[in-house]
């Protein structure tokens, strides 16, 4: 079972540290219950330093390294959200 988080849905623009964690945890709670998480950015514009921090570089502390990456697809990021959740990590 796979399971897609739509990022548009939640703003074009993600750029908040409070928002990171939700769905960090939001992400944490599709892992433990899907084979594949998928994170679609498709629409969002931007990913602030603080999001992406937030969301991604804490998850990939919270779980495995071989978790994160046989469980979570990036699909849909744009240059510039591709380089800020690279810097994160």
């Amino acid at each position: 079972m796979t399971h897609t988080i739509l990022f548009r849905d939640i703003s074009p623009s993600l750029g908040t540290r409070d928002l990171g964690a939700k769905i960090r945890l939001n992400i944490i709670e599709k892992i433990e219950t899907n084979e594949k998480v998928y994170l679609d950015f498709e629409g969002v514009d931007v990913v602030t330093n603080s999001f992406a921090h937030e969301c991604f570089s804490k998850l990939k502390d919270k779980v495995t390294l071989d978790v994160f990456k046989a469980k979570i697809a990036f699909l849909n990021t744009n240059d510039f959200v591709q380089r800020v959740i690279i810097s994160a990590m």
